[in-house]
């Protein structure tokens, strides 16, 4: 099977290095990281010692422990080149961290790691790095990966292919007329976290909640929800916990990077809310394989969604803005850029238009502000500057 190197990762790897930090790879299971750490070590060849080390190869199973990595470290370096240290799942080592700290310090040395689950990077294992890594945070494909992956150009069902299947890689190798296998392998992906990086662990007294818990956030993505409100809806439908414990479970669908937890946005405040976030799905695949139960999976949930998606990996960190009691989709901060995004399926209807473009009025600021729909006429619009993006174009390009 032929590997695609997603360039923006793997340039973005190789810029980091000979930094003296430890470059760390996250994100869910197969979103891509192993592809890109493979297509690292080929590229990385002709500039020194590649060791690579896959932790889901049965062969490596017994380097399980820090004492026993140093000792692989060692075996395979040399005296007289740079050496490069590519680890995939490295969270599968255990006390690993305690090696690489003094690997990352030594003098031609660079290292760089994979792992599936956040708890690798926990305040305690940021400070047995002592501060000494940087993280690059691994999504699934994005459109333009997706369109590049399958083959095809855009077009809008292509569009409609991808906001229903999302961007695990994987998938581009199953006929896109073969539903039941690609539910089949969604499945087996979901399992897998569900299983491998939540129950195995933390530990969990209800998993049955937790499945239900997911199922609940993927039908009800892009609402707001405390931990108080999502445990009394549970209560009335399946078992009742406390809202420390919805906490702790969402905290752990989150670990797994399934999820992401979107804080609210004061934006005449400058503040952020403590209570009441959304939660977005790092794949929209596997957000729809767990609503495939329901009739109406609200294509717009997923396109915005989507949107999530591609500000994330356009490296903003993004917060759901909050104005005179009205809601802003998505507020994106970037270093010292800020833009405001409404997004919606159309606005032809005047209620409709009126919530997205009057939201967006309400906010006095000069920041860039745009509605992002897949109504070809709302391109025509002229309104108090705001600028209206189709959404394959978005999804393409970003902002």
């Amino acid at each position: 099977m032929n590997i695609k190197d997603r360039l923006s990762y793997t340039n973005r790897i190789i810029s980091l290095l000979g930094k003296g930090e430890a470059v760390v790879l996250t994100g869910h299971r197969r979103a891509g990281k192993s592809c890109i750490l493979e297509c690292l070590a080929d590229k990385l060849k002709g500039s020194g010692n590649v060791m690579y080390l896959d932790m889901e190869n049965p062969d490596n199973r017994d380097v399980d422990t820090d004492e026993k990595l140093n000792i692989w470290i060692k075996e395979h370096a040399s005296d007289n080149n740079r050496n490069i240290v590519l680890i995939d799942e490295v969270q599968e080592i255990r006390d690993f961290e305690k090696t690489l700290r003094y690997w990352v310090k030594q003098s031609g040395f660079d290292v760089v790691v994979t792992g599936s689950n956040a708890k690798m990077l926990s305040s305690d294992v940021a400070s047995a790095f002592s501060g000494r890594y940087m993280q690059v945070h691994v999504f699934s494909l994005d459109y333009g990966e997706f369109l590049d992956f399958n083959g095809i150009t855009s077009s809008a069902e292509a569009l409609a292919m991808y906001l229903k299947w999302g961007g695990l890689p994987f998938l581009s190798n199953i006929p896109a007329d073969d539903t039941r296998t690609r539910n089949n392998y969604l499945d087996n992906i979901y399992n897998t976290i569900f299983v491998k990086d939540i129950i195995n662990r933390i530990p969990v007294r209800n998993p049955v909640f937790v499945d239900n818990l997911a199922r609940f956030i993927a039908e009800n993505c892009g609402k707001l929800f405390s931990a108080n409100s999502i445990a009394k809806f549970m209560k009335n439908s399946t078992s009742s916990v406390s809202s420390n414990t919805v906490d702790n479970y969402t905290d752990a669908l989150c670990a797994t990077y399934l999820i992401d937890r979107v804080h609210r946005y004061d934006i005449r405040g400058k503040r952020i809310f403590e209570q009441q976030d959304k939660f977005y799905f790092e794949d929209i695949g596997l957000r729809n394989y767990l609503c495939l139960s329901k009739s109406n999976i609200d294509i717009e949930k997923v396109l915005e969604n989507a949107v999530y998606l591609r500000l994330r990996k356009d490296g903003f960190e993004v917060f759901v803005g909050q104005i005179n009691g009205k809601e802003i989709d998505f507020v994106a901060l970037r270093g010292d850029e800020k833009v405001y995004v409404q997004v919606s399926l159309n606005v032809s209807n005047p209620d409709t238009y009126e919530r997205e473009f009057g939201n967006l009025r309400q906010i006095r600021d000069n920041y860039p502000k745009y509605v992002i729909t897949m109504d070809p006429m709302a391109t025509l619009v002229n309104d108090n500057g705001i600028k209206v993006l189709l959404a394959d174009n978005f999804l393409l390009h970003g902002i």
